[in-house]
This record gives structure tokens, C-alpha cells and sequence, in this order.
């Protein structure tokens, strides 16, 4: 803005005072349609009432502080040391103008409808005037005014400590032209109205990117989140690597967008939850104060959904700081997606199971069509099948149906399933990464229920274990960890098994011919937990008959098992 104002009623107005340096409260204001005002009324009486109007306005501005930087027209430009008394003087000009007297026009005062926007940011004169984005974003505060309404930014009614009754949030705006967005709010007083139409500017309800292309639909994990948040306010996501549990949350969280007034924000977890969060809300970190702090004061009277991705990899106090902030904030729900379950008292556990076929068969063809492949879901169903649509697996596999196609994948399957899902590394790096999370009991339990093809029930899981090492607790583990599925064939009877991939991997039953254990890796799942030869060995052999084959596989089987005992 420049130095100087103008003036086209012929008022030099007010010898300036100096202009506020540091954190500076601006305020616009104009005319609502002034310029049909003006036509309608013609150039003497418009004179009338626009000098009325500034003299109105000035008057408040001189017992209030404000220094006036610009008047062009019917607006006015003004800045002011302290937001408190910047608000009042918006407050004291609205009433006067309604408190004054005005020319009549049809029978009615012809009273103008001035709208007003205040936002205080960190600003520096110069020139005799100012140079900063704030100044726009004041300006484009007031363009989303209606008249008589006066709004500020929530940085403003915060910076004047307004109190809960003297402004009425309005939500987050994305500001023509500007980056970001900017949470309004509307000041009311006695004797000014309250009802005006939502701003005319874009709302800001989510940052969750758009995706390049439409995710694979998975209503049945749809309807298990949402029966999850039926009955809680934190949800825990978890899932293998290469399952798309972070594609599925925000697909999910888009969908949901309606039943969150304030908006679904998503927030990548990181060493500084605080600072990420307050990225992710787009809002500035305050001077003196926690980051979890401005959050909450953000989001405590608000419905919103908060899906923080990567929260199993938040310390102890990151944890704390989320459980905090929803003891504080009624309003919030939370998704918590992780390769692991979120470790919190309260928390609703939901892992990602296997992909149903269709599901797995459609991301597997999404895999290749990311390495430029033509193969549909139709073409990959068998292989995907095959593999139990097992996400690492799927993942492991992509590289080779792109190049090749998914039948001749599947005739290498079928001949060395190890070596094809393992060619460079990631399939066991995958599997070594999820094991490495898991306490030795649970890898016990892993290591027995792989030597049953056909899975166990609880019972037998406790009998297999002799009911020590916390081995239901193990089962659960193994459960979030996604790394054993349920088959429910009766409703009183659970099956828990662990998928064909990952007993190939560990050298149980498999097609023929039976893949060895990779070497070390057995070592690495077994220790520091011990069973005894004779028991483990047993365990191993499935029941007899079979034929030739089957009895290669029992004895393979059974030699695999001994071998990881040994250290």
C-alpha cells in the first residue's frame, strides 16, 4: 500500500500517527455494492453519505488508536498496535453507523452496509506503508464479508483475547490467491446482527492429497472401519507392508468427509508430532507455547477426523500427546494407521486382512500397471489366488508379471515359489521386517501354526504351546500384526492360519516341491524363545496318508523344523 491516502471528498483527514511495527492488526472495510448505491442515488446524495460515512468512521478510529494508512473511495485501510482495540473499533463503527442518522431514500434511511475484515500477522513498515502478505489476506478477509458482518481470521480474535461469546466460528477458507487457508470468524455485540450467509469463499474441509489414480474399492474393510468407529473415537489401521492401508484410510477418510463438519485432516507422522500436526491443520506455531497446545485449542470445540499415518512409529510421548488430545477435544475422532496397532488404552484394533480375491487381484494388476503393464484384474485373479492374495507377495511378484505375464509367473510358482517371490530380497526383507516387531512369543506361535497347513483353533494353539509364553496373547499379536488370518467356517469355531507365502518362506507344507527355509532366517524368528526337538518335531508332521508326496513334504517338513532349533 502506498504512503499516503486519498481522498476524492476533498478531506485531507488526520495527520498520521507512526505506523505499528511487529505483530500489526489490520482492518479493511467497504461499501457493499456502492457502486449501484452510488448510480441509484446520484452524485450529490452519494457525496452525503460516503462523507458521512468516513466522518462516522474516523471519529472511532481516533478514540480507538487506529492509524489510518489508506482511504481510496469508500474503503478505508487501517492499522493498529493492539487487536483487542482494533476489534473494538470495528465493533464501535458498525454501531455507529447504525446509531446514526442518514438521508431517506423510498421512505427508507439510506444507512450503508459496510462489511469489515481484521487479521493481525507479523508486519514491518516501510515507505510509509506496508509490503507483507498479511496485508492481502486482511483484504481478501473483507471481500468475504457480507455488510454489516465484520469477520476476522482466528489468529486476530486470539491475538485480542476475545472471549467464546464474542465471535462465532465460521471454519477454514481457502482465500483467493492466497496459499493455505484461513480460519474465520465472525464478532458479535448487542445491538449488531447475527445471521449473514456463508462467506463467498471456497471452505477448506481436508488436505488429503488426490490420488493419481481411483483406489481399489474395499467395501468390506470400509464397513469394518466404520463399525469400528461406531463404537469408539480411536481406530487402529494396521497391515503388512504393500497392503495399501494408507491408499485405503485416505479413500475411506474422503468418503466420510460429510459427516465431519470441521473437515478430515491428514497428517504424516513424524519425530515432531506437534509441528506436523500443526502443518497438516495449516496453522502457525505461537510464541512461548507447545504445538500440541495450538492444536488443541484448534480442534476442542470442533467435529473432525484426524488420520495420522505412521503412528506406530511414535515414541512414548507422541503417543501420550494423542491420547491427550483426544481427552481434550470431544469432538475428534482419530485413525491411527500403522504397520502396527497404535499402543493406546481405548484404541479400536482393525487389521487389514488378506484382500478378497477380487481386491488382490485388482491391486496386483495396479502393481503392473504402475510398471507399465496392460494386465487387468481378470488376468491376474489366478496368480493372485495362488498367493492368497498376500500383500507382500502380491507386491514381490509385480515386477515379474509386468515383464512376463501372470501365467508364466504362475508356472514359476508352481515350480520354486521361494526363489520367484524372493528374487532380490524384498519379499524376505518384508517378512524380516514385520517378525523383527513381534515379542518371542508370538514368533513361537508363528513358527507352530506355520507347520500347520491347515491352521489351529485357540484350543489348539494353547495345547501346541502348552499354554505358557502368553501364547493367546501371542495369537493376538500375530493377529494385528496381520501376519495370521481367521477363517471363521462356524460361528463357535476360529481357525487362525498363517498365509501359504510366509509357509513357504518358513519351509512348512507347500507345492511341490517344498521350498527350504531361507538360510538365518528361521534363527531370527525362533530365538530368544526355546522348544524342545521331540515336541516341535511332532507338531510339524501333519496326520498321516497321503501318498509319496505327502510323505516328502512330512519329512521335509520335519527336517526344516529340527534345523531351526539348532544354533
Amino acid at each position: 500500500m502506498a504512503g499516503g491516502f486519498a481522498d476524492p471528498g476533498g478531506s485531507s483527514g488526520p495527520r498520521r500517527a507512526p505506523l505499528p511495527a511487529g505483530d500489526v492488526t489490520f482492518l479493511f472495510t467497504d461499501i457493499e455494492g456502492s457502486t449501484r448505491l452510488a448510480s441509484g442515488l446520484g452524485a450529490e446524495r452519494y457525496r452525503v453519505v460516503l462523507h458521512r460515512h468516513r466522518a462516522l468512521v474516523r471519529e472511532v478510529l481516533r478514540d480507538a488508536g487506529g492509524v489510518e494508512i489508506d482511504t481510496e473511495g469508500d474503503s478505508f485501510f487501517v492499522a493498529f498496535h493492539d487487536a483487542a482495540a482494533a476489534c473494538r473499533a470495528a465493533v464501535g463503527i458498525q454501531l455507529a453507523l447504525r446509531g446514526s442518522t442518514w438521508p431517506e431514500h423510498g421512505g427508507a434511511p439510506l444507512r450503508p452496509r459496510v462489511r469489515m475484515g481484521l487479521h493481525t500477522g507479523e508486519a514491518w513498515p516501510s515507505a510509509g506503508g506496508y509490503a507483507t502478505p498479511e496485508v492481502h489476506r486482511t483484504a481478501r478477509i473483507c471481500s468475504a464479508a457480507h455488510g454489516d458482518q465484520i469477520l476476522a481470521s482466528a489468529r486476530c480474535a486470539a491475538a485480542a483475547g476475545l472471549p467464546p461469546d464474542a465471535v462465532r466460528r465460521l471454519g477454514d477458507f481457502e482465500l483467493r490467491g492466497l496459499p493455505g487457508a484461513t480460519e474465520l470468524v465472525q464478532l458479535t455485540a448487542p445491538g449488531l446482527p447475527e445471521d449473514f450467509p456463508p462467506p463467498p469463499a471456497r471452505p477448506r474441509r481436508h488436505n488429503l492429497p488426490h490420488p493419481l489414480k481411483p483406489p481399489v474399492e474395499r467395501p468390506d474393510d470400509a464397513r469394518e472401519l466404520d463399525r469400528a468407529f461406531a463404537v469408539g473415537r480411536m481406530v487402529a489401521l494396521s497391515g503388512l507392508p504393500g497392503c495399501g492401508k494408507t491408499t485405503f484410510a485416505q479413500d475411506w477418510a474422503r468418503k466420510r468427509l460429510a459427516c465431519y463438519e470441521h473437515g478430515v485432516w491428514y497428517c504424516p507422522a513424524g519425530p515432531d508430532l506437534g509441528r506436523a500436526l500443526l502443518d497438516a491443520l495449516d496453522l502457525r506455531p505461537e510464541p512461548l507455547r507447545e504445538p500440541m497446545g495450538t492444536v488443541a485449542d484448534h480442534l476442542r470445540d470442533r467435529r473432525a477426523l484426524l488420520v495420522v499415518d505412521g503412528a506406530d512409529r511414535l515414541g512414548a510421548d507422541g503417543r501420550g500427546a494423542l491420547l491427550a488430545l483426544l481427552e481434550t477435544c470431544p469432538g475428534l475422532h482419530l485413525l491411527a494407521v500403522g504397520r502396527r496397532p497404535l499402543d493406546l488404552p481405548g484404541a479400536v484394533k482393525r487389521a487389514l486382512d488378506l484382500p478378497a480375491g477380487g481386491v488382490g487381484a485388482a491391486m496386483l494388476a495396479g502393481f503392473c500397471e504402475d510398471r507399465g503393464a496392460p494386465w487387468t484384474a481378470g488376468d491376474c485373479r489366478g496368480l493372485a489366488a495362488a498367493v492368497e492374495n498376500f500383500p507382500p507377495a502380491l507386491l514381490a511378484l509385480a515386477d515379474l508379471v509386468a515383464l512376463a505375464s501372470p501365467q508364466a509367473a504362475l508356472r514359476r510358482l508352481r515350480d520354486d515359489p521361494v526363489a520367484v517371490l524372493d528374487a532380490g530380497g524384498r519379499f524376505r526383507e518384508a517378512i524380516d521386517e514385520a517378525v523383527a516387531a513381534i515379542s518371542g512369543p508370538a514368533r513361537a506361535v508363528l513358527l507352530e501354526l506355520a507347520a500347520r497347513e491347515h491352521g489351529a483353533s485357540v484350543d489348539e494353539v494353547l495345547h501346541l504351546c502348552r499354554q505358557r509364553d502368553g501364547s493367546l496373547e501371542a495369537l493376538v499379536e500375530l493377529v494385528d500384526a496381520a501376519l495370521v488370518v481367521i477363517e471363521r467356517p462356524a460361528m463357535d469355531q476360529a481357525v487362525y492360519r498363517v498365509p501359504a507365502p510366509l509357509r513357504w518362506l518358513l519351509g512348512g507344507p507347500g507345492p511341490e516341491p517344498a521350498p527350504a527355509p531361507l538360510p538365518g532366517f528361521a534363527e531370527r524368528l525362533v530365538h530368544p524363545v526355546a522348544f524342545d526337538a521331540p515336541r516341535l518335531r511332532a507338531v510339524a508332521l501333519p496326520a498321516r496318508g497321503g501318498g509319496l508326496h505327502a510323505r516328502r513334504r512330512r519329512s521335509r517338513a520335519a527336517r526344516a523344523a529340527c534345523a531351526m532349533l539348532r544354533p
